[in-house]
């Protein structure tokens, strides 16, 4: 049981530019018999192939517990879910519950919850209406959930990022006033980039989530009921709670 890592930069540059978002064939999702599992750049939970993250750990053991080979994949998170829509068989983590989402994917078990705020360098903002009403601008991360919260709650005055480092930036240096994320998130991508986390406010929880290990629509069932006891093992692990602290904390 191993967890093997790649990027493949070419290929994705290639399928990416010469299909379309929209128009990817269907992919094999075996390689060298290992179940192709897409993620994103969210750190603390999937930061790149060499850090890890919180849920790609969470992965190993999922691996370990199931029996199964794993090719962890990284790419931006809106092309994962692209990538993983139309790649027979793959998986897909970590991941927001939606409606749209469900059309296109099949949740098999929770990884990790979380909680959400937004976090600033001055006063608390503790409420979506004190957010909107103090015309803050918001950064937040470009094809997340929260980004469609803030839409659903006639927020204008926000603007999306593809990456966590560049929000961490934007934040200190005053070009945000505000950041919508994972409070644990926050911490961790400050501490990383040398800046004090003691600074950071952070307001009342806004939004609690579940942060999902998906599959394509054409997972085999076996394979699907593997993956489901092997997480719910996960969980009872004493290790769990390690990996989780490692990052958090």
């Amino acid at each position: 049981m191993s967890v093997s890592f790649s990027w493949r930069r070419s290929h994705l540059r290639s399928v990416v530019l010469g299909l379309g978002l929209m128009l990817f064939p269907l992919m094999p999702a075996h390689s060298d018999d290992r179940i192709v599992a897409f993620t994103g750049f969210l750190p603390p939970l999937s930061i790149d192939p060499e850090q890890k993250g919180i849920s790609v750990e969470l992965m190993e053991l999922v691996a370990e517990k199931a029996g199964l080979d794993f090719d962890i994949r990284f790419a931006p998170w809106k092309r994962a879910q692209v990538l993983a829509e139309n790649t027979t068989g793959s998986l897909l983590f970590t991941v927001a519950y939606t409606q749209t989402r469900s059309e296109k994917f099949q949740y098999i078990a929770p990884l990790i919850y979380t909680e959400s705020a937004f976090v600033t360098l001055d006063e608390p903002l503790d409420t979506f209406e004190k957010a909107i009403e103090a015309d803050k601008i918001i950064g937040v991360h470009l094809g997340s959930q929260r980004s469609r919260i803030l839409k659903r709650m006639g927020a204008t005055n926000f603007i999306e990022v593809s990456s966590a480092e560049q929000m961490t930036t934007m934040l200190q240096t005053g070009r945000i006033d505000a950041w919508y994320t994972m409070s644990m998130r926050a911490k961790y991508m400050f501490r990383q980039m040398n800046y004090d986390p003691d600074n950071l406010v952070v307001g009342a929880p806004l939004t609690h989530g579940i942060q999902w290990l998906a599959a394509n629509k054409d997972l085999d069932p076996d394979i699907r009921a593997r993956l489901s006891a092997a997480v719910s093992k996960v969980w009872r692990d004493p290790k769990y709670w390690e990996i989780v602290d490692r990052y958090a904390n």
